[in-house]
């Protein structure tokens, strides 16, 4: 069967099991009700992520084919979609454990989203796409919204559905434009000599670029993103700034790859410029943001956006050593903002809060072990040499540097200049004392999951200048670069 139908299906599994009558012990009620419930219907979202691993097996090398296939690159996304949403499952319980909502819907609807986001690196059908960033993204604003007490999620939420409404409509116009202009709707119309490049063509693939750009949070389209962070629950807004934004760069990875470089395509000779322009935009506007910040999860948030804009840079060349470098920077970005959620997560039971720079004071005395999980975890954002972050960070800027981009060069070496400055205040806030003697809450057996993960890989793939590129390090560096030579043929 095929990868990308084994979310959906769990997701229905999940909504039957919840229907099914199971008997109830004495002691099951409120929290410690939801939260069985959610350790149950978890697992069941577990083995369906397991049974996508068990079917990509013998895949890696096979050709998309028909609507819904897959090559090697949709393979290491499907695989880097399984693995981060083994970590949002795990952060979900926390969430289901304060019974802030029942856990069958949520978990269904993460289910369905991950469907979408794998069907988005299957196909090569521009209306299939269409159809699957939808299924992708419409569960995806449901679950900001899905803690009903909180105002700030309800507001959140709404800004994501006018974003998504706006991206939609531009990709499906710019869909419909390129079907005027040349009758087919598959990826390969756009690099095919025989298409007469018309202005409908061109005004169809413009309106399609910009779709992708404004789905994917980069400047300008990004005032809604810092917002979405400081309204959703943990575990959404990880699924958010991991499996969400990934897809997103995958897909304009690949349809950047279908366009036609240099001379033979007008568009594809601007685009460098263009995305070139949009990344150091989104560096300096988010890291400059982020300076000024007052909530942690909104500083977060704004470091988001500077990484988007990162990303972007390496979109520049990404014909060349820039997408291996994007593949790499999306998933150091994804671990790293992994960790920093669970860490405030964990910080954040019940009555307790953690919502502001000034809450971390005294943390260093009070929890040494998060303290310092949550500095790496900030300081791999920030390019910190020792960490994922500087891998990802060095790679972007070698690509740059070798195609001769100087001036971007120095704009990312400023932007991590004000991007360190912007983390080293709650690192700062960490080792000032505090001034109440209350003791932070305990992280959850699932929050020291996904915290010990995140804190592994960090630094593990960070060493790699010091101790080599062991078997795994080297096999993931060797997946990527066949992952992205697949796109060139």
């Amino acid at each position: 069967m095929n990868p990308v139908l084994m979310p959906a299906i769990g997701a229905l599994l999940v909504l039957a099991f919840d229907l099914l009558p199971r008997p109830r012990r004495p002691d099951e009620h409120g929290a410690r009700s939801t939260a069985l419930s959610g350790i149950r219907l978890g697992s069941v979202a577990a083995f369906s992520l397991v049974a996508v691993v068990f079917s990509l097996r013998g895949r890696s090398r096979s050709a998309i084919d028909g609507l819904l296939g897959l090559d090697a690159f949709g393979v290491f996304g499907v695989a880097f979609i399984v693995v981060a949403g083994v970590l949002v499952l795990s952060l979900s319980l926390t969430h289901f454990g304060m019974a802030r909502s029942r856990p069958a819907e949520p978990l269904a609807l993460l289910l369905f989203a991950w469907s979408g986001s794998m069907a988005a690196l299957a196909t090569e059908n521009l209306l299939v796409l269409l159809i699957a960033l939808e299924l992708a993204w419409l569960p995806m604003i449901a679950l900001i919204a899905i803690d009903s007490r909180r105002l700030s999620s309800s507001e959140s939420s709404l800004k994501a559905f006018f974003a998504h409404v706006f991206a939609s409509l531009i990709f499906a116009h710019g869909i419909a434009l390129l079907f005027g202009a040349t009758g087919q709707l598959d990826l390969a119309v756009l690099a095919s000599s025989d298409v007469e490049r018309t202005l409908l063509f061109e005004v169809g693939l413009t309106l399609l670029l910009v779709g992708l750009l404004a789905r994917a949070a980069i400047a300008p389209f990004h005032p809604w993103a810092p917002d979405v962070h400081e309204g959703a629950p943990s575990f959404v807004t990880t699924h958010i700034a991991t499996i969400a934004q990934a897809t997103t760069f995958f897909v304009i990875l690949r349809l950047l790859h279908a366009i036609p470089a240099g001379e033979v395509d007008e568009i594809g000779a601007r685009l460098p410029a263009l995305l070139a322009w949009l990344g150091s935009l989104g560096l300096l506007w988010g890291h400059a943001m982020a300076l000024v910040q007052v909530g942690l999860r909104r500083l977060v948030g704004w470091l988001c956006v500077g990484q988007v804009g990162f990303f972007v840079l390496a979109l520049v060349d990404a014909r060349g050593p820039g997408g291996e470098a994007l593949v790499l920077a999306l998933i150091a970005s994804s671990i790293s903002i992994a960790g920093v959620m669970a860490t405030l997560s964990s910080l954040s039971h019940h009555e307790r809060a953690c919502e502001q720079i000034g809450d971390l004071a005294g943390m260093m005395q009070r929890s040494p072990i998060r303290a310092g999980l949550l500095a790496l975890f900030l300081l791999s954002l920030a390019g910190f040499p020792g960490t994922i972050g500087f891998m990802a960070r060095f790679q972007i800027l070698s690509a740059l540097e070798q195609e001769g981009h100087r001036g971007l060069l120095i704009v990312g070496l400023g932007a991590t200049v004000l991007l360190l400055a912007a983390v080293g205040r709650p690192l700062i806030e960490m080792l000032r004392p505090a001034e109440n003697t209350r003791s932070p809450s305990r992280a959850l057996t699932n929050e020291q999951f996904v915290l010990a993960f995140c804190g592994a890989s960090v630094v593990y793939f960070g060493l790699m200048p010091v101790i080599g590129e062991t078997n795994l390090a080297g096999q993931l560096a060797v997946w990527i670069e066949r992952a992205v030579a697949s796109l060139r043929v």
